[in-house]
């Protein structure tokens, strides 16, 4: 059957969708169709794969790894690393999926999406170390208040808010706040070893399609972003609504946005999490972030964001492949098709075969 998830494509110059896809998809002439009653109600009362709903913009959910992005934006903007601070691979922290050399530095931990990099990274903004003569209460007040400055600085990417795309019933995604975590835990001292997940993009953060997308927009534009909209222009004059034409910069400076782009143009290269998507054979030069969402009930699900050219982005993409696995072999060469075809207008021989390969799963199952 069709794979559940969606592609979302925008031209992050001006924030207009370029492609908006969610799956499994459903023919809309039946819904006006006459003698098709039964097929409609068979939609309407679909709770499994529900095809009527628009994922990109209402489905909210976990964007995982790709969100290790925006976690070193802030951290960097916080002055809790630098673009050369390294972390040691500490499984003893958090598990790391993918053997790799020493993260000596940023560049390398996006490279290889090291768990426990990421996991001290947020950590250095959350929990820094506290001064020894600091009170309990001091040290509970401090740790509300770095995680009240992390979700302050992450909600500028146009997070946990409605962005305003020209679509009925669009989701705000989710953030946790202090005071969640107050309730949640029943308790004003949770540490950073009850909330860690949020270092790579998993617990409690939502996020839509069309919000993982606009992350990348504002990467490939290095701070900034207008809002995505499907209606290109209204009128004789040919020009776009006015809000569709704001710029919307984030709490992050360009310098620390741009510092994260060497390691997404790393994640592509031979090493890398999507090496396989890589498009420099036909001279595209992507940069991107592959994430893995873990998932209690099934296969994990498969993501990947990114953008090309990563010098001058014509389009960036975002994907979520429900149960596919690791995100470097379903939802990255997905994206690479999307943006091959987009910037070339036809895909490259050697990966006609792929697209067949992506409605039955994934490529490891092919040998790659």
């Amino acid at each position: 059957g069709e794979r559940r998830g969606y592609i979302v494509a925008l031209e992050p110059s001006t924030g207009e969708i370029l492609a908006c896809v969610s799956a499994p998809s459903y023919d809309p002439a039946v819904l006006t169709a006459p003698g098709q009653n039964a097929v409609r109600r068979a939609l309407l009362q679909d709770r499994e794969t529900r095809q009527l709903l628009n994922r990109p913009a209402v489905a909210a959910s976990p964007p995982g790894s790709v969100f290790k992005l925006v976690n070193a934006a802030v951290a960097l903007q916080l002055g809790a690393i630098t673009d050369n601070t390294s972390f040691r691979c500490d499984q003893s922290l958090i598990n790391c999926a993918h053997r790799h050399p020493q993260a000596r530095n940023l560049t390398m931990a996006l490279k290889y999406s090291c768990n426990p990099y990421f996991y001290q990274t947020l950590r250095a903004v959350i929990e820094p170390r506290p001064d020894s003569a600091a009170t309990l209460a001091d040290t509970v007040a401090a740790r509300h208040a770095h995680l009240g400055a992390w979700r302050r600085y992450v909600r500028s990417f146009g997070l946990d808010t409605l962005l305003g795309v020209d679509i009925a019933r669009e989701q705000p995604g989710f953030l946790p706040t202090p005071a969640y975590y107050d309730k949640a835990r029943r308790t004003h001292n949770w540490n950073f070893k009850s909330i860690y997940s949020l270092s790579i993009g998993q617990g409690e953060i939502n996020l839509t399609g069309l919000q993982m997308a606009n992350v990348q927009a504002i990467i490939a534009n290095r701070g900034w972003y207008i809002t995505p909209h499907f209606v290109k222009a209204i009128g004789r004059t040919g020009k776009p609504l006015p809000r569709f034409t704001e710029r919307h910069h984030t709490l992050v400076d360009s310098t620390n946005i741009a510092a994260l782009v060497p390691g997404m143009m790393a994640a592509m290269q031979p090493g890398g999490t999507a090496e396989l998507a890589s498009l420099a054979d036909v001279g595209i030069t992507v940069a991107g972030k592959t994430g893995t969402v873990q998932n209690d009930e099934g296969d994990d699900h498969a993501t990947f964001a990114g953008f090309a050219p990563a010098s001058k982005p014509k389009i960036v993409v975002a994907v979520y492949i429900e149960n596919a696995g690791f995100g470097g072999l379903s939802a990255a060469p997905c994206a690479a098709l999307v943006m091959e075809k987009y910037l070339k207008g036809h895909i490259a021989p050697k990966r006609k075969k792929w697209e067949n390969w992506l409605r039955c799963g994934d490529l490891a199952s092919q040998g790659h």
